[in-house]
């Protein structure tokens, strides 16, 4: 699909697609049936993937919101780089090719009966293939509530938040200070708060002059892409970031507008507060994470879930523990959400799965136009008899440029057609 022509017909609202959800999807149906929980990166392209592999496959994909918002560029409408429209997609493309899509939230399953429970009824399945997504960890700092998340927006969920830390930066005086947090392994995207910190740097550089950034992070170093951020930084900011290591926060204080770690405590007048992360509540609330744990543990070549049979989890959401050791990007759930689409068509034919490979690659913008990137390829040691992937090849970029920041914005079109069209 041309580049305009997505950008045309995948923008769109709503209207042209029904997302009434009916009370049940009937028992008796007589097609093999997948249904997909969750329309983000790894969603979405599972159910394309579904009926481009085998178009006779009925496939129901069950999404709570309106539409699709790219957390991977979001980053960029905080500084007016995008806008919200930009990365906001609806979801005709997918029922075009005839896939059902359902506006729900699933709230149950049963996995013996074959079925998961919606707010607005039950929708029965053959396969299911869930993609959860990620959620933040607020009980681990004190003082961190209703209030302190307003005050303090993640924007790590494009969305409201996004709106609002884009309207508190441009709100912001001259000479002010921002304040942002870094989360603690494992979360999503391991380079989008550096990205976050370069675009907020480079914003103030050039709007809010006198302004500085305040970054708290709890590792030793930048966490991914350490060598290409750290020489931007140097290159670009050294007047404006101040960025502190092994910063451990310790509690928030919504009146006085503060964060504390265990040995000093933060004023700004902006603070982008970036939680902890696990997977989302949808993945718990189906029975799909062990007692204690975090993600969900999938089987490595299918991705099929080793708590619950016939359900594939995709995405941020699995434990890398038993996927392997790939970072949580939209990238990875993508290629996850080709993975499991294959498997479970083989499994609907009584055929075995393919060996899957998968696929990262991520770019991180760390000015207003230059970028870098990171890529992999990984795999299965199956002659080593290890159920984990190793990385058959990695390419770091050598070094930061504007062609790689108009590669960065083909990548996002590229991967949404992908997805969506």
């Amino acid at each position: 699909m041309k580049r305009r022509d997505f950008i045309k017909y995948g923008a769109v609202g709503l209207g042209a697609v029904s997302l009434c959800a009916p009370n049940v999807f009937a028992a008796g149906h007589n097609r093999r049936r997948v249904v997909v929980v969750g329309g983000g990166y790894g969603g979405a392209t599972a159910a394309r993937y579904i009926k481009l592999i085998d178009s006779s496959v009925e496939v129901i994909l069950i999404e709570k919101n309106d539409q699709f918002i790219s957390c991977p560029i979001s980053n960029w409408v905080l500084v007016g780089m995008k806008r919200m429209s930009d990365i906001s997609f609806g979801y005709q493309g997918l029922a075009a090719r005839g896939i059902q899509v359902i506006k729900d939230e699933i709230i149950g399953i049963d996995a013996k009966a074959g079925y998961v429970q919606g707010r607005k009824g039950k929708v029965e399945y053959d396969r299911l293939i869930v993609s959860p997504g990620i959620d933040f960890r607020y009980d681990l700092i004190e003082g961190f509530d209703d209030a302190a998340r307003k005050m303090f927006p993640h924007a790590y969920k494009a969305g409201p938040q996004t709106v609002q830390l884009q309207q508190e930066l441009q709100a912001l005086q001259p000479g002010g200070t921002v304040l942002m947090t870094v989360p603690d392994n494992a979360y999503r995207c391991p380079p989008g708060p550096y990205e976050r910190a370069s675009l907020i740097a480079d914003y103030l550089q050039k709007n809010k002059k006198g302004s500085k950034l305040v970054i708290l992070d709890p590792h030793q170093k930048i966490a991914s892409k350490g060598k290409l951020f750290k020489a931007a930084w140097d290159a670009y900011y050294t007047d404006i970031i101040d960025y502190r290591t092994e910063e451990i926060i310790a509690s928030v204080d919504a009146k006085k507008k503060t964060i504390s770690t265990y040995e000093e405590e933060f004023k700004a007048d902006v603070i982008n507060f970036i939680p902890d992360q696990k997977a989302g509540k949808l993945a718990f609330d189906l029975g799909l994470i062990p007692e204690k744990k975090l993600w969900a543990p999938v089987k490595p070549l299918t991705l099929e879930s080793t708590l619950v049979p016939g359900v594939h989890v995709i995405g941020d959401a699995t434990d890398s523990l038993s996927s392997g050791p790939m970072p949580k990007s939209g990238f990875v759930a993508n290629s996850m959400g080709k993975v499991a689409a294959a498997a479970v068509v083989a499994e609907l034919s009584g055929k075995k799965a393919p060996l899957p490979s998968f696929a990262n690659t991520c770019y991180s913008m760390v000015s207003g136009t230059e970028a870098i990137f990171i890529t992999g390829v990984y795999k299965y040691d199956l002659a080593a008899g290890k159920n984990i992937k190793i990385k058959e090849a990695s390419i770091t970029s050598p070094g930061r440029s504007a062609y790689y920041g108009k590669c960065a914005d083909d990548w996002a079109t590229s991967i949404w057609s992908d997805m969506l069209s």
